[in-house]
């Protein structure tokens, strides 16, 4: 059996699994408890994510998430050093240096993120040694969900009549 791929997770996958428990960021949590990944991330994104779903989503949405994230024994990352983040700063946005350093740190196999101004574009993706994908990408790439019928209609998400 191959070793499961390590995923370092941006904040912003985690306020949207917590947000859409049926898209692709709340899948990669479903794939991390069926033991097929190891996710990644640091103390800075999981308080990152706790502050957004308080407030944007309420008090109520982050308990509830709690409680599905807490068996799934997350790694944490000891935080990157100054110059670990300076390295990143010619790329990204200096509030996304962290993740990019802590990526490379924690031996992150790929990243996942849905910061597609900061993290998920072509500047970043041609600097950065490691793959950096959208939970959608990773789950089609890695065969982990089944891909949409070709009569589907992404505004309604039903099928087209034949």
């Amino acid at each position: 059996m191959s070793t499961p791929p390590r995923l370092f997770l941006d904040a912003c996958v985690l306020v949207t699994a917590a947000n859409s428990p049926e898209g692709g960021s709340a899948r990669i949590l479903g794939v991390a408890a069926e033991g097929k990944v190891k996710l990644l991330a640091t103390r800075l994104v999981m308080h990152e994510a706790k502050s957004n779903i308080i407030n944007l989503l309420g008090p109520a949405l982050w308990a509830w998430f709690c409680r599905i994230i807490g068996p799934l024994h997350i790694s944490l990352s000891d935080p990157p050093t100054a110059k670990e983040k300076a390295e990143w700063t010619k790329v990204t946005a200096p509030k996304d240096t962290h993740v990019l350093a802590v990526a490379i740190k924690g031996k992150a196999d790929i990243l996942i993120s849905l910061d597609r101004g900061h993290i998920l574009n072509e500047t970043v993706q041609k600097a950065f040694p490691l793959p950096i994908m959208s939970p959608g990408d990773f789950l089609r790439q890695y065969g982990l969900i089944e891909p949409k019928p070709d009569n589907y209609q992404k505004k309604t998400g039903t099928r087209k009549a034949k």
